[in-house]
């Protein structure tokens, strides 16, 4: 009988300020529920221990030697939507990263997290100890099998055939969809837990009561803990639950949050406040996103709609549009493009079709493309300055002024390692110019609401 902790580990700057603060508390945290104006709070004592964060000189020494522990079962992993070295035309494995290429001529020394598990499997293989189990928790369709080609990438250009095959054999990369909003802690937090509960807590987590965990039973010598008794659902196929909380729920927030921002809002349930963002959400979510989805068992994917709108609206969570905005380069081809992509192979087999083609549109999608486009020249409808909001933003700011000062917004389509296919099939070129247009012309709300008022005609 395992009893069961949790040590925590971050090779980044950082997750040194955390282990820090969380050290000098004996890893403990305050987890505090709230839904408007109600809160409930606990205190958490599951991890045990934080590897000692060695990001300055990239030797994480530490980390690679607790890997090799053999009382370590499952390395669970949240590495952010754009972390996984994916060649963005193919979305699969990129040998050429330079920090890939880095790892792979320095097999002892690697600096990147899957250099480092696919270093710390190879002595356990060596040692004979078994593998343990990677569990991905991002936001990513299939993510355990992401994982596992990035691992098995790296061990062919790390190590030898042999230890490649027995990789792929030995070791499970589940995949899971976990779903709960967290929003990242801030001195606003902090503040909060000392004048409630009286004491200081330098690393709180805030939430909402709802939480989602789907994965599939799928670990190293079926050693897990007993996830199921706290509330986790166990599914053969965990791709239908994915692809409803990516497109519904993330997808929701990568359509709200440039409207929003460009209106000069702050905070994801002042999204939801606001008339005309909230009815184009609703709209777009139901005549646009839920028919590129299938069935998901035992769930209604409008009642489903509905919980995810009246989560957004939780006026407590107070979580920030900017953080929502972050990182588009990465979060609209993941959440959105691949939506319009599925409407518009609708749209090509029902075109003929009146009574069909009526839920195969993409104008509300193109509307949010184009307020992101919008949002990437720096400025909101008051003139107030954008922060630069993207790891890439100098490119995205450089093309999105471009199309302003031409008034021609096709080179924001042409950036194909985010758009793919999708930036030239017509239907959507048509509807993404239009939508530009009438945002640069008309502005964001009457945008908008034009859309909200051609829906319900």
């Amino acid at each position: 009988m395992y009893q069961w902790g949790i040590i925590g580990a971050g090779i980044m700057s950082f997750d040194a300020e955390k282990r820090k603060s969380l050290k000098s508390q004996d890893w403990l945290q305050t987890l505090v529920e709230c839904e408007d104006e109600k809160y409930s709070g606990r205190i958490l004592g599951s991890m045990i221990d934080f590897i000692p964060v060695e990001y300055q000189d990239n030797s994480h020494s530490a980390l690679k030697e607790a890997l090799l522990q053999p009382n370590i079962k499952i390395v669970s992993m949240t590495v952010t939507e754009g972390g996984y070295f994916l060649n963005p035309n193919t979305s699969k494995f990129d040998p050429h990263n330079p920090q890939v290429v880095h790892d792979s001529q320095h097999p002892d020394s690697p600096r990147t997290i899957f250099g480092i598990l696919v270093q710390a499997l190879y002595k356990r293989h060596q040692a004979g100890i078994p593998p343990f189990t990677i569990l991905s928790c991002d936001n990513i369709p299939k993510n355990g099998h992401v994982v596992q080609s990035v691992v098995v990438g790296l061990a062919k250009l790390m190590m030898g055939s042999e230890f490649v095959s027995w990789v792929e054999t030995n070791v499970k990369f589940p995949n899971s969809m976990v779903d709960r909003i967290t929003p990242a802690t801030s001195d606003l937090e902090r503040q909060w837990i000392q004048e409630k509960f009286d004491y200081q807590d330098d690393w709180p987590v805030f939430c909402e009561p709802f939480r989602q965990w789907v994965m599939e039973d799928s670990f190293v010598n079926n050693e897990r803990p007993p996830f199921e008794k706290v509330g986790v659902t166990f599914a053969k196929d965990v791709v239908p639950y994915e692809f409803m909380k990516l497109r519904v729920l993330n997808g929701g927030h990568a359509a709200l949050c440039y409207p929003s921002a460009l209106l000069g809002l702050n905070y994801v349930h002042q999204a939801m406040e606001h008339e005309a963002i909230s009815k184009f959400l609703d709209v777009l979510e139901r005549t646009e996103i839920i028919p590129t989805l299938g069935p998901v068992p035992n769930t209604s994917l409008p009642e489903y709609w509905e919980l995810i709108a009246s989560r957004f609206a939780n006026s407590c969570m107070n979580d920030t549009l900017s953080r929502i905005c972050f990182d588009g380069a990465n979060r609209q081809p993941k959440f959105i493009i691949p939506v319009i992509t599925d409407q518009l192979k609708r749209y090509d087999q029902y075109r003929n079709d009146t009574e069909q083609a009526n839920n195969t549109g993409v104008d509300g999608l193109a509307i949010v493309s184009a307020l992101w486009c919008r949002y990437c020249q720096g400025t909101d409808e008051a003139g107030e300055t954008i922060a630069p909001n993207d790891p890439i933003w100098d490119r995205l700011h450089e093309t999105a002024c471009k199309a302003k000062e031409t008034k021609d917004p096709s080179c924001w389509l042409a950036m194909e390692e985010i758009y793919g296919t999708v930036g030239d099939h017509p239907q959507f070129v048509e509807s993404f110019s239009k939508a530009w247009h009438m945002i640069q012309n008309k502005g964001v709300e009457a945008t908008l609401q034009n859309y909200i008022d051609s829906s319900s005609q």
